[in-house]
């Protein structure tokens, strides 16, 4: 088959993660091409030799944004003879299904959140087209709030990649877990809605309990100056370490005790799944797709979004309950083995891509 990968960009972010883990698994026995407006993971995709077109940002509506894309795709699907479009961004959906009414293509989308909002504008980009969910909860959305047909779409559990190339590991976190600290860190874009100043409060309140607990954020993102400012604002400088964006996640869980995901809306997030390989438990809110992640008390635990008490309470819990925190380390990597396996999560794909 020859498969075009469509999205938005290819920023680090779950999304691209998980095309990146595609193209890696299916380029041995097909022809795999990607299309973006570009970004920091283009590098991902010269060093597995796969060929990237950019075109331009899909969520630009100028009606000459969205013509020029439409056209640089016709040339693509022609020129490299692609049988299916498999787009990761509600627009890039629109985009394809426009370009499938000039040229014989099938468009596959994978939704990735959990929308909360634009349910109209989602049942245009998606009606008719086969659909990926990646959580049962964002399937559901989409039957009830879009009205879209649930006979067209999945629900495939996302996996990740268990090993990095690179190993090299940021030396403040070493340093951290050198000093004897118990690490609570949190994996994501560092935006609002991943609740990153829910991190920092909950780090306060924790600190002031016990002095032997840090604190770090793994990621980047357009809230990053104004978390800084709030950070020194809060005097937790000595506290919380932003540690920016890594290209090898995993080695960095490897010092970390405990995970945090604070955020408000979700798809199926892969930083717990990233944790759970590792054996690592997760405290997250209890949203949609993070609760089909985490079994209450055997893996992590639920907290109401916002509820910085509970987090807290949570993390000082499991500090002082060692035997608790050891037995929810193995739970965490056998669900890891159960539910988020590689192997499954391709040949899941293979199957939808191979229906007519």
């Amino acid at each position: 088959m020859n498969i075009l990968y469509l999205n938005n960009s290819m920023h680090l972010g779950g999304d691209n993660k998980c095309i990146l883990k595609l193209c890696k698994e299916l380029k041995k026995d097909n022809k795999i091409i990607v299309a973006s407006m570009g970004g920091i993971l283009e590098s991902e995709l010269n060093n597995l030799g796969i060929m990237h077109y950019k075109i331009h940002d899909v969520v630009n509506k100028k009606p000459s944004i969205i013509i020029s894309n439409v056209y640089k795709l016709i040339k693509i699907v022609k020129d490299e003879n692609i049988d299916i479009i498999h787009s990761h961004h509600r627009m890039s959906a629109l985009t394809a299904k426009i370009v499938s009414k000039f040229v014989k293509v099938k468009v596959i989308h994978t939704q990735h959140l959990c929308i909360e909002d634009k349910f109209r504008l989602t049942k245009f980009a998606l009606n008719s087209i086969k659909i990926i969910t990646v959580s049962e909860s964002a399937k559901k959305i989409l039957q009830t709030k879009s009205k879209l047909n649930g006979n067209r779409i999945t629900t495939i559990y996302n996996t990740i990649e268990t090993e990095n190339d690179n190993k090299v590991v940021d030396k403040r976190l070493i340093n951290l877990k050198d000093q004897g600290y118990f690490i609570i860190a949190q994996v994501s874009r560092i935006i609002d809605y991943k609740g990153v100043y829910d991190f920092v409060d909950i780090a306060k309140k924790t600190v002031i309990e016990n002095d032997n607990i840090r604190f770090v954020l793994i990621g980047d993102g357009p809230e990053k100056e104004n978390l800084e400012k709030y950070i020194k604002k809060e005097r937790l400088q000595d506290f919380i370490i932003l540690l920016g964006s890594k290209d090898n996640v995993i080695e960095h869980l490897k010092y970390i005790d405990l995970l945090l995901l604070c955020s408000y809306i979700e798809g199926l997030p892969l930083a717990p799944i990233e944790a759970f390989s590792q054996g690592i438990p997760v405290i997250a809110t209890n949203i949609n797709g993070t609760n089909e992640e985490i079994v209450e008390g055997m893996n992590g635990h639920l907290v109401n979004v916002k509820d910085i008490d509970q987090f807290s309470n949570r993390i000082l819990e499991l500090y002082k309950d060692r035997e608790k925190l050891i037995e929810m380390k193995i739970n965490s990597k056998n669900i890891f083995n159960k539910y988020f396996s590689s192997d499954e999560y391709i040949s899941e794909h293979i199957k939808i891509y191979c229906k007519g």
